[in-house]
């Protein structure tokens, strides 16, 4: 048991670290076949924070302008003024008693919608969640109907943005577990035995759950993105090694739900988005312009080679925090190598989709940006505005160096001007 449980934070931390290494090497010119759909720059920007944050944050506009910001890399929550000149900590790695949410072993990159004006603060160490009211302040813990799924809830990039419906009810991105296999008789012997890692699944579910009754029910399904292939040994010192090999195009299915309750999942293999609607339909809408780039193996081996430095720097950081593992001999450490599939084995097709690229804004559109809509020079971002229809309706450029970080009321987007390391948070006006 502690084995998977161990393997369960390794694996969402490669994950974690792919997904932001993939995401930092991807990217090329837009096509002009398809100019006809409308092209215009996002709208001014309008304010922009004096307190810098880090390179990974998840924003909560409200209603009064405010904006609740977990800074996630510097174990913080900050609430900033209508302005963003002025912020307050209201939780950070120092809180204690009910704020005491930061020291754990996989840090909340959440801040995720509630009711009103209220958010919920997913607490991995206690696997509950704080519910935080319009000041930031702890009006009180909740216990998820499945505890086992607060490490989930807390990831992010790699899961989605989970959101209440208009019941209460928390609808996000679940897992799902495949029960362990006996131990293969053949393997190498690890601090845990002949443990053999569990197989990681290709499907995830979008689930509900009812904090009244205590129901969680599976509404979609969606394609996984597995980190990579895993396989693990113990050396001679005893130490445990886990080996990942990547496919830098692996991607999976994308999804988010809208204001109203509709959910919407962008399929991956070939740009289509199937809804569910609030009264239960389930409906599917034609696949969208994409600009389908066939890949040479020159370009293959360029993505690895590219992505190589990042991963290397993203596994070292994710290694530096890695538990010790307590054995009859003695503390064993961790360490983690990869390697990449063979040229053959990656897709000749870039994907549409990336993980972290779907948003919903407040007036019930998808904002999704293309793994080939990254412009060059001086453009930026270009994302496709979807309508309930399936439709993209416009495509939107953003300023370099600018990715979106959130809607707010009044038609108001929030930015994050970002070099990688530390970042801004902006507002602007989507027109």
């Amino acid at each position: 048991m502690q084995g998977r449980r161990i393997f369960t934070v390794l694996a969402l931390g490669l994950a974690s670290a792919t997904v932001q290494a993939s995401a930092q090497s991807t990217g090329t010119t837009p096509s002009v076949a398809q100019a006809k759909i409308p092209t215009r720059s996002l709208g001014a920007v309008t304010a922009v924070s004096t307190d810098s944050l880090g390179a990974r944050v998840a924003v909560r506009p409200l209603s009064s302008g405010k904006v609740l910001v977990n800074d996630v890399a510097r174990q913080r929550v900050l609430l900033f003024d209508a302005s963003l000149k002025s912020a307050t900590v209201v939780m950070d790695s120092g809180s204690s008693g009910a704020n005491a949410a930061m020291p754990m072993a996989i840090q909340s990159a959440q801040l995720i919608p509630y009711l009103a004006d209220s958010s919920l603060y997913v607490d991995v160490s206690s696997m509950s969640l704080l519910v935080l009211d319009p000041n930031g302040k702890v009006g009180h813990v909740m216990a998820l109907p499945k505890p086992r799924d607060a490490i989930f809830l807390a990831m992010g990039s790699v899961y989605g943005v989970p959101m209440a419906d208009n019941k209460g009810r928390l609808v996000y991105r679940g897992v799902i577990i495949n029960p362990p296999k006996p131990p293969d008789p053949n393997a190498p012997q690890t601090p845990f035995g002949a443990f053999r890692l569990p197989e990681q699944p290709d499907s995830a579910p979008i689930v509900r759950a009812d904090f009244d009754t205590r129901n969680v029910d599976t509404l979609m399904t969606m394609k996984a993105l597995k980190p990579g292939n895993m396989s693990m040994s113990t050396g001679k010192d005893g130490n445990f090694a886990l080996k990942v090999t990547i496919n830098p195009l692996d991607t999976g299915d994308e999804w988010a739900i809208l204001t109203d309750g509709t959910i919407a999942v962008v399929r991956a293999h070939d740009y289509h988005i199937d809804w569910l609607d609030p009264d239960g339909t389930k409906r599917s809408t034609p696949k969208m312009p994409f600009d389908w780039k066939r890949l040479s193996d020159e370009q293959k081996q360029f993505k690895i080679d590219s992505l190589r430095p990042e991963m290397e720097k993203q596994l070292k950081a994710q290694g530096a925090s890695l538990p010790t593992i307590p054995t009859p001999n003695g503390p064993r450490r961790i360490s983690i190598e990869f390697d990449f599939v063979p040229l053959n084995k990656i897709p000749d097709y870039e994907p549409p989709i990336s993980p972290g690229s779907v948003r919903a804004d407040l007036d019930n559109n998808l904002w999704i940006v293309p793994r080939t809509a990254v412009g060059a020079g001086t453009t930026g971002l270009l994302y496709d505005v979807v309508n309930r229809k399936g439709e993209i309706i416009e495509r939107v450029s953003f300023p370099k160096g600018r990715v979106l970080a959130g809607f707010g009321p009044g038609g108001v987007v929030y930015l994050l001007n970002t070099d990688g390391k530390s970042s801004l948070l902006e507002r602007a006006s989507i027109r």
